[in-house]
């Protein structure tokens, strides 16, 4: 792997000693002998570290894909001493579908904790440093290994039996991840029998020098869909035309929404037009019932949500 110089230590130190701090032998040991309240904060305060790892993975390939095309890849070191011009083809593909596996990462993470009644980590600010692909392959490298082995630390911390399930199905294919990148570095894709753990102290090691400072970190927002003036709305109308209108839906981290509507089965027919516009028109053509229209919004970044709306027409 790449040796890549510390940038900041004090964030490193921040980040070490924040609420994911309580990963510690000795705090886990006292959460456990305190009870159930207790267990939740302690699951919540792992799932954010995670959270904080995968905030990092998230944007290391995004600002990636921003940065490179295709033909960099292609025209990479590493490309062209594996000799095959089909695997640089096909690199940049793999790699935004690697970075689609982060985002609905991030997005699950944020799902559960805030469904445990936690707050999700907001995102820092980074400085991966890479100039050309050769670099970001290299990066990648050391950053999935890394999310492997924290994965493997940190799923014995988790109280709830579900969270170390869902934890191991994310580090599963945090593994797959690293399995890829070592074969493109050149190194054996599946090098021991058995993974080695790793403390938080050592992922920071490699995770944390990337964090820097010189601007404001933005609190998590999830895509957010809302097909009529409320989520889930139920309308009265006496009119066979009716307005849909998703205005008021949102995306994560102000990024562009594309739109598509369609109409439940089991409901009377009806005609939707402008089907991927963020307002259309549902025409009623079953007659006098209950209509239930959907809506599915995604971001740039592949995070979706989806929302319906019900229509009682009464002619």
């Amino acid at each position: 792997m790449t040796k890549i110089e510390t940038r900041n230590p004090s964030s490193r130190r921040d980040w070490f000693t924040g609420s994911a701090a309580l990963l510690g032998v000795g705090a886990v040991t006292s959460i456990l002998a305190k009870g159930q309240s207790t267990g939740v904060t302690n699951d919540i305060n792992v799932l954010n570290y995670a959270l904080r790892l995968e905030n990092l993975e998230n944007a290391f390939y995004s600002q990636a894909l921003a940065t490179f095309a295709p033909r960099d890849f292609q025209n990479s070191v590493t490309v062209q001493s594996i000799g095959g011009t089909k695997i640089g083809a096909s690199l940049y593909g793999y790699i935004s579908q690697i970075a689609k596996h982060e985002q609905a990462h991030v997005t699950k993470l944020i799902q559960t904790i805030q469904a445990l009644g936690g707050t999700p980590q907001p995102v820092d600010c980074y400085n991966f440093g890479f100039k050309n692909a050769d670099d970001f392959l290299r990066i990648a490298q050391a950053l999935e290994n890394t999310g492997v082995q924290a994965y493997d630390g940190a799923i014995a911390s988790l109280q709830n039996a579900d969270l170390q399930t869902a934890a191991a199905t994310i580090a599963t294919v945090e593994a797959r991840h690293a399995a890829y990148l070592n074969l493109l570095n050149f190194a054996i894709p599946f090098p021991t029998p058995f993974d080695t753990t790793q403390t938080m102290a050592q992922v920071l090691a490699t995770a944390g020098q990337y964090l820097t400072t010189g601007c404001t970190p933005q609190p998590v927002q999830l895509t957010y869909a809302q097909a009529g003036p409320t989520k889930h709305a139920i309308i009265t109308t006496n009119t066979a035309t009716v307005r849909l209108d998703a205005t008021k839906s949102t995306s994560s981290n102000g990024q562009p929404l594309t739109y598509l509507w369609n109409q439940d089965l089991g409901s009377p027919l009806a005609a939707i037009t402008n089907i991927t516009f963020p307002t259309a028109t549902a025409i009623l053509m079953g007659g006098p019932g209950i209509y239930s229209i959907a809506l599915k919004v995604t971001d740039t970044y592949g995070q979706s949500d989806q929302d319906d709306i019900k229509i009682i027409y009464k002619p």
